[in-house]
């Protein structure tokens, strides 16, 4: 029985790479999104705030990087308004077609608050001719950092933190590290087909 137990140990990680990757929760698309925005990688259009480079890696369920792919990202300004909805324009929105790598990179702005809801990013993946979308989130101590400098700083911290967010999942938090002025985040988005 132990010696059962002991090769338990070496055969279950190589059972697990067997081509499954744990798929990425799904959450709501919510009702600002806007099919009609330009492709592109910079969606800052001028507006102040702090820089945010982020990289998104789309991979199918067996774990292999889907090429083609198109990658929606939206969020609000930094004084938490979404374009096209209670401001003009497409500010902070925008496509892009994954690469043979299965990747896309957007420049964009650390999102403001509004106050049903924690900052956060909105994501839509349409491949395989479905579409599949989810929400990003960011730790409360960069929160802290950002909320305090202009043009943030005229609004304060958010009303909502993560875990009073209804829809805040710890496993859609992104890993930020410093870059620049700003911030720079990866994110593996493991669609469920």
């Amino acid at each position: 029985m132990r010696r059962r137990g002991f090769l338990a140990l070496f055969l279950l990680p190589w059972a697990r790479g067997q081509g499954a990757c744990r798929p990425t929760p799904a959450l709501t698309e919510g009702p600002y999104y806007l099919k009609e925005v330009p492709q592109r990688t910079d969606l800052r259009e001028g507006l102040p705030g702090i820089p945010l480079r982020l990289t998104l890696k789309v991979q199918d369920a067996a774990c292999r990087p889907l090429e083609g792919a198109r990658v929606d990202l939206w969020h609000t300004d930094a004084l938490g308004r979404y374009s096209g909805v209670n401001a003009p324009g497409v500010f902070c929105r925008g496509w892009q077609a994954t690469d043979e790598k299965g990747e896309v990179a957007f420049l964009t702005l650390f999102p403001g608050w509004y106050p049903s809801r924690t900052p956060h990013l909105h994501l839509r993946v349409e491949a395989k001719g479905r579409a599949f979308t989810t929400q990003l989130f960011f730790p409360e101590e960069v929160q802290r950092q950002v909320y305090t400098r202009p043009p943030y700083a005229q609004r304060g911290m958010p009303q909502v933190g993560n875990r009073q967010d209804g829809i805040f999942r710890a496993d859609l938090l992104l890993a930020l590290r410093p870059e620049g002025e700003g911030f720079a985040a990866g994110f593996t988005l493991t669609l469920p087909f």
